[in-house]
């Protein structure tokens, strides 16, 4: 009787070298750099459609010079670094080209931190956030407030309806 032995099994009793690995073709590494890829153009598509552009604000007192010496009216625009309506304020209205261009030609723009300036807020009575006033530059008269959230086009036609309360026509 004969055994058989399988065909795999070296006749020596060695066992078989282990197959040659075949040369790196770098496709062990095509996945890597295409989740590199993706990742860096979605983070530039994020840096390109970011809103960067804001209103130009002045501090309080730099401010109510300029309103002076350009003889312009002030929006004095109160806010608190984390309610949600002073966020949604900042980040949708004030970034808003028709708003930047709108406020840069009408007015001398003061944004107030209340937190930062306590002081400020208790002189205009601010409770709620935001807040905006229009304040005369040659008295202390001031015209609002215009109280929360308003969409650019909103905003816009309210503070144009306190400029014409400020500057009535001549009867």
């Amino acid at each position: 009787m004969t055994v058989q032995k399988p065909e795999n099994q070296n006749v020596s009793g060695r066992h078989a070298p282990p197959p040659a690995q075949p040369p790196h073709t770098g496709r062990q590494s095509r996945p890597l750099l295409i989740m590199f890829l993706a990742f860096f153009i979605l983070v530039a598509l994020v840096f390109i459609f970011q809103r960067t552009d804001t209103i130009d604000w002045e501090d309080y007192d730099t401010g109510i010079k300029l309103a002076e010496k350009q003889n312009k009216p002030v929006l004095l625009a109160f806010y608190k670094e984390f309610a949600p309506m002073s966020t949604d304020t900042r980040r949708n209205t004030y970034t808003h080209h028709d708003v930047i261009d709108y406020v840069h030609r009408n007015f001398i723009p003061i944004l107030i931190n209340v937190d930062e300036q306590p002081e400020i807020s208790e002189q205009y009575n601010i409770g709620y956030y935001p807040t905006h006033y229009i304040k005369s530059p040659d008295s202390n008269e001031i015209f609002g407030p215009l109280i929360g959230y308003d969409p650019p086009a909103v905003f816009i036609k309210k503070l144009k309806d306190l400029l014409d309360k400020m500057n009535p026509p001549d009867k």
